[in-house]
C-alpha cells in the first residue's frame, strides 16, 4: 500500500480532528463582598487533557499597549513561545518589568513610540509592572494546552475545537483566583451539558508589590508623571 505523503496524511488528521472536536461552552460566577468588582471578561479558561499528547498553539506575537498609564489589555493569555510587544502610546516614559519565576524581564527606561518586545518560553503566570508607575499592572498567563479561552461581560464562555476526551477545566480570575470544574468528557457532541463554576474572590487582597530592584517604590517626581 502506497504511503500518503507526510503533510497530505497530516492534512487528512487535522480534517478528521475538526469533524469530531466540539465546543465545551460554560458560565463563571462570582461570590463577592461589598466593593469588589472582578471582571468577568478577564476570565481565563482552559482545559489540560488527562491522556494523550497535545501541541500548544502556534507561538504568535501579540501587544500590550501602555495608555494613560494603563496596561491594556490587563489580561492577556499566549502559547508558549510567543512574544510580546510592549509599545508606548503615552507622552512619558515607562519601564516596564517582571520579576516572574523563570519569566522575569527588564525592558528598561523608554519613551513614546513602537516601545520593545519580550519572547516567553515558560509557561506560567507572568505579573508585569512598570518601575516609575506602581500602579500599572498586568498579568501574562503562557499557556502549553491549545485550549482556551476568555468569558464574556456576562460571564459566558466557549471553547472551541476541542477533540473527544476526558479533561480538566481551570478558571482564573484575578480576584476570584483559580478554580477547578470535575472532569469532564468530551463527546463529538460536547460535554454532556454547559459546565457551571464558580469564584469566590471575598479573600481577594490588593497587595503591594516591590520594585524591579525588590525595593518599595520612592515617591515620584513631577517629571515622572
Amino acid at each position: 500500500m502506497k504511503r500518503l505523503p507526510a503533510h497530505l496524511a497530516a492534512c487528512l488528521l487535522l480534517a478528521a480532528t475538526s469533524l469530531t472536536a466540539a465546543n465545551v461552552t460554560g458560565r463563571v460566577a462570582f461570590v463577592t463582598k461589598r466593593g469588589q468588582n472582578p471582571v468577568p471578561a478577564e476570565t481565563l479558561i482552559w482545559l489540560e487533557p488527562l491522556a494523550g499528547k497535545t501541541r500548544p498553539r502556534a507561538p504568535g506575537t501579540f501587544q500590550i499597549v501602555t495608555r494613560n498609564k494603563t496596561l491594556i489589555p490587563h489580561i492577556l493569555a499566549i502559547p508558549v513561545g510567543s512574544t510580546v510587544a510592549f509599545p508606548n502610546d503615552d507622552p512619558i516614559s515607562h519601564n516596564l518589568f517582571s520579576l516572574s519565576s523563570n519569566n522575569a524581564f527588564d525592558l528598561g527606561l523608554y519613551r513614546k513610540g513602537a516601545g520593545k518586545s519580550q519572547k516567553f518560553d515558560t509557561p506560567g503566570i507572568v505579573n508585569v509592572y512598570c518601575n516609575v508607575h506602581p500602579n500599572m499592572s498586568a498579568v501574562i498567563h503562557v499557556i502549553t494546552t491549545p485550549y482556551f479561552g476568555f468569558a464574556d461581560a456576562n460571564g459566558s464562555f466557549s471553547v472551541g475545537d476541542v477533540p473527544p476526551g476526558r479533561y480538566r477545566l481551570v478558571v482564573w480570575n484575578e480576584q476570584g483566583g483559580q478554580s477547578e470544574a470535575p472532569l469532564i468528557d468530551v463527546t463529538p457532541n460536547g460535554p454532556g451539558q454547559a459546565v457551571t463554576l464558580t469564584l469566590d474572590s471575598r479573600n481577594y487582597r490588593a497587595t503591594v508589590h516591590m520594585n524591579k530592584n525588590g525595593k518599595p517604590y520612592q515617591p515620584p517626581s513631577a517629571r515622572e508623571y
